[in-house]
């Protein structure tokens, strides 16, 4: 299931899944090239590259703008590039035109040399680029500097479905990933464990960079070189990221366990579940020095330390959220005053695990204060309320026209799971009459489907329902909404009379952009009305009214030409007819 279009949370990305280009070939590898550097020389902007399953010992590989590379197995693990630890194994510099990378392992890439940038993105470095990643692996690459896996400068980062695990950046900042100078990743349902830094175990956001990390989640990641800030995530020199429904376990760091916010940096937590992490000197959850960060509809609990560490002159934003069960205190400090306002709270949030952090199950118990029903803030973290089967949440669903045709989307927020929908189509008027209506998995937890069945200028009104299907086939409603038909035109189209000239009856008939009250009258030529034959409300559509060539007192009336008027709400017209003897 292919395709991309789109969305979400303020933010908009308009993609295709491949770049098309006339005249585009495909390049097998090793079928038509035996190596990925030889495709790469070869290749021209919108040309798919497929790598059969297997190893390719490659590195210093510099990705052509434009182009796709896409393994050809049935999971990532079957296709792996593997530097051996001797170099790193992709650069994409200066690429106006997107290229994409997807359903690949990258592997032991390691960024060495004499300055930052050649010490930096062990697997990959992104340079002034736009670039697409989806469903890949990155596991054992390093680098001496920043970004053990991934770093990004001033990059259009788009990273669906990836899993970034034992990367390393011992020196530098970001195990994982290090966005900085602009750059505005956005992630979507990645994962992120193992991964070692001396800041930002996973994820370091500097100068001004706004990355988006959304339903994804961080464990066991550290940062325990020099510095150890921010076991998961470190941001500072104004970088604002976002966290949205992502949830954070057993990270551990010097300062702040989870994630530590420097220097003006703004970091934002919006529905997220932080849960036992750990600080060595300070913040078990979050640790903030002269940055305000942002922690809305939030849980952070169980942490080893304090749930929130506030230094300096500025001090966390906290709204509805839960600070609980913290060893070293939840509301202390310069977030004190903070404990009983704004809808906040100090309660244990009830997981259904006893144990949650060993099953990653953060999901609520039904009643849990962090549940919507308890609480005036909504849902309060990442997961949902339910312990038996965790149910499929839903960020949006929204159905619109795109030309004559409907189209739907929705994003799930999965936590790591990928669940079954069914999505139909009725008519209001029928509404149990349903059919089918195909859809893709755009990635990242989005979904996009269309119907062809539907007429954007029909005038009828559509009923397009959601279902989530459990693993014993049964079907439950998520959503459903309401599309009305925008017609092509408003008023009045098509008045004929037959037959014209006419004894003793003739049909008027016409069709109606859209329900309107209408008068259909008759009136000789000279215009005196002759009769009102209706005038009420009408359906959209085609209509017929029969005149049998009588006046209002039902007397017939002699041979000759009349008038017609039909009027409408935002229209009206009018058609000759002639009765003869």
């Amino acid at each position: 299931m292919t395709c991309k279009v789109l969305i979400a949370l303020g933010f908009i990305f308009v993609l295709s899944q491949t770049p098309l280009t006339a005249g585009a070939a495909t390049i097998s590898v090793p079928g038509d090239h035996s190596s990925i550097q030889s495709a790469f020389d070869a290749a021209q902007p919108g040309d798919r590259i497929e790598l059969s399953p297997g190893v390719y010992p490659e590195n210093g590989l510099i990705l052509p703008e434009g182009i796709t590379l896409i393994g050809m197995g049935s999971q990532p693990g079957d296709v792996v590039i593997d530097g051996q630890n001797s170099g790193r194994l992709i650069l994409c510099e200066s690429m106006a035109v997107s290229s994409f990378i997807e359903n690949l392992t990258l592997a032991n890439g390691f960024a060495n040399g004499a300055s930052s940038y050649d010490q930096s993105g062990g697997a990959l470095l992104s340079s002034n680029s736009i670039l697409r990643i989806s469903k890949c692996v990155f596991t054992g690459n390093a680098a001496d500097s920043h970004g053990g896996a991934l770093r990004c400068n001033n990059s259009d980062i788009l990273i669906n479905d990836c899993v970034f695990t034992d990367n390393a950046a011992p020196y530098g900042g970001g195990g994982a990933v290090d966005c900085s100078y602009g750059s505005s990743p956005l992630f979507r349902n990645c994962d992120f464990e193992n991964n070692n830094a001396s800041w930002g175990g996973a994820l370091s956001c500097r100068a001004d960079s706004s990355p988006v990390v959304w339903d994804s989640r961080f464990k066991n990641n550290s940062a325990t070189g020099d510095l150890g800030y921010g076991g998961a995530v470190f941001s500072d020199f104004e970088a604002t990221p976002v966290f949205n429904n992502s949830t954070f376990y057993g990270n551990h760091a010097v300062y702040g366990g989870a994630l530590a916010s420097f220097q003006d940096a703004e970091t934002n937590l919006e529905s997220c579940t932080v849960a036992g992490n750990s600080a060595d000197i300070s913040g078990g959850g979050l640790f903030c020095h002269d940055s305000s960060p942002r922690v809305t509809n939030s849980i952070i609990a169980f942490q080893e330390g304090t749930g929130i560490a506030a230094q300096g002159a500025a001090v966390p934003v906290i709204t509805c959220s839960d600070l609980f069960g913290n060893s070293q205190g939840d509301w202390v400090g310069n977030i004190a005053d903070q404990s009983w306002v704004q809808d906040n709270l100090s309660a244990d949030p009830s997981f259904c695990s006893d144990n949650p952090g060993l099953d990653f199950e953060f999901s609520l118990q039904n009643d849990s204060p962090c549940g919507p029903d308890i609480n005036s803030c909504g849902t309060i973290g990442a997961w949902p309320v339910g312990c038996v089967i965790v149910p499929t949440q839903l960020s949006s669903f929204e159905v619109d026209w795109s030309g004559n045709i409907a189209k739907m989307s929705w994003q799930s927020l999965s936590n790591g799971e990928d669940p079954d929908f069914r999505l139909t189509g009725a008519l209001e008027s029928a509404s149990d009459q349903e059919w089918e209506i195909p859809f893709h998995n755009d990635g990242g937890g989005f979904y996009i489907g269309e119907d062809n069945i539907s007429q954007a200028g029909s005038g009828k009104s559509y009923i397009y329902r959601l279902y989530v299907i459990d693993s014993q086939g049964d079907t439950s409603l998520l959503r459903e909404a309401k599309l009305v038909s925008v017609p092509d035109f408003l008023g009045i189209r098509d008045l004929k009379a037959w037959p014209n000239p006419f004894n003793p009856m003739t049909s008027i008939s016409f069709s109606l952009g859209q329900t309107q009250q209408t008068r259909i009258s008759i009136y000789t030529v000279d215009g005196r009305r002759v009769k009102t034959l209706t005038s009420r409300l009408f359906q959209s559509g085609p209509q017929e009214i029969k005149w049998d060539g009588t006046d209002g007192n039902g007397r017939k009336v002699s041979a000759g030409a009349y008038i017609v008027l039909v009027e409408g709400e935002y229209q009206m017209q009018t058609i000759k007819l002639t009765m003869i003897k």
